[in-house]
């Protein structure tokens, strides 16, 4: 059994590490949980695992400080899993940076994790294999922790080209470019061509810029089922084109809309533009969240943290905001105001209204139109 720790400061989140993942099946024993990086340093001490899996934003010491501490001054050489359920291009350089070897989308999903978690088996397999022929496991430490820390100017200077690069396809892909996706990837795979950098740091930009497109446009299944294709991860294919051509395939299905909301702020931003413009129609959580490109129920979870209330009350009170103005300002029927709103019956909106605002709308109405 290989040993795991994980760290999230959001206790739903350790619950389902807990209890939805068939560790022992998969061939692993999860040995703790933290809620903040130091507590998982402190674990880690204490178990030495295998495979480390953390949330990126938490308390005391966030996660890429604690992926930082665990590559460089302890020089943890297995594997680190990145849990986030949002998209920041400044994790980028650190994550490439210090190997992180795979990207976990927030709500978990059982199946996914499963997958990631036996295809781990084959590599931490070897490693253990190679860990055996050192007669001296700390000296074995020492030299790769010195390796670590061997990080010349030149190849700093290589990271932040890669990056650029990377950054440079995503924006083109988003922005549905297909003409110029085919030389900007090009220009990254020559950089392996000309030994100026290795495979192996391209293969982390690439995993990156696959991660960015599975979080944003995954749940579309036309593009789901582009992402999903192998030849993402298969480097000895990326010289013949394939790799152009899995970008560009992917491009051609972003549509005018999907673009215009790069950049535009926060998951729960777009949720609460989205409801402005469509709370009067019979709107529902799945619905936005398929617009938005992010998981129904992730949503939901967000949208309570960030707004206070919960997606359903939040359009409640914009429907019943709007009601207010209609009954002050029109002679319009309370019937019509109901259905206007959205509303299957007026004693339900009756009981909604009355809910937010302490009243009926009839009273509401002869006290605000005297």
């Amino acid at each position: 059994m290989y040993k795991v720790i994980v760290a999230d400061d959001e206790p739903f989140m350790l619950e389902g590490w807990r209890t939805m993942i068939d560790w022992q099946a998969c061939g692993y024993e999860l040995c703790g949980t933290a809620t903040d990086g130091e507590e998982a340093l402190a674990l880690f001490h204490s178990v030495g695992p295998d495979l480390v899996i953390t949330d990126i934003q938490m308390p005391v010491m966030d996660g890429l400080l604690l992926i930082q501490t665990l590559r460089e001054k302890l020089a943890y050489t297995s594997k680190i899993v990145i849990v986030t359920g949002y998209s920041d291009f400044t994790y980028a350089k650190q994550a490439i940076r210090y190997q992180v070897d795979e990207y976990v989308l927030k709500p978990l999903v059982t199946e996914e994790i499963h997958q990631l978690l036996m295809e781990m088996i084959e590599p931490l397999d070897k490693r253990r294999d190679e860990q055996k022929q050192y007669d001296d496991v700390m000296l074995m430490d020492d030299i790769q922790a010195d390796l670590l820390h061997a990080q010349s100017e030149t190849e700093e200077y290589d990271l932040e080209r890669m990056l650029n690069l990377s950054k440079d396809i995503l924006t083109l892909i988003e922005a549905g470019d297909a003409d110029s996706i085919d030389p900007a990837v090009s220009n990254l795979l020559q950089m392996v061509e000309k030994e100026e950098v290795s495979l192996e740091w391209v293969h982390h930009v690439i995993r990156y810029i696959h991660g960015e497109l599975l979080r944003k446009y995954g749940k579309t299944d036309i593009c789901r089922e582009i992402l999903c294709e192998p030849e993402w991860h298969e480097t000895a294919r990326w010289s013949s084109g394939i790799l152009q051509e899995l970008c560009v395939r992917i491009a051609e299905q972003l549509s005018p809309t999907d673009r215009k909301k790069i950049g535009k702020g926060g998951l729960v931003a777009e949720a609460v533009h989205e409801l402005k413009q469509h709370y009067r129609s019979k709107i529902k959580l799945q619905e936005v969240a398929n617009r938005i490109h992010v998981n129904s129920a992730y949503l939901g979870q967000q949208f309570k943290r960030e707004m206070g209330v919960s997606f359903n009350d939040y359009v409640h009170q914009l429907r019943v905001e709007e009601a207010r103005k209609l009954l002050r300002r029109t002679n319009m029927k309370i019937t019509d105001i109901a259905f206007n709103l959205g509303y299957h019956d007026a004693e339900y909106f009756t009981q909604k209204f009355r809910a937010h605002t302490g009243e009926l709308p009839s009273v509401y109405k002869n006290k605000n139109q005297g």
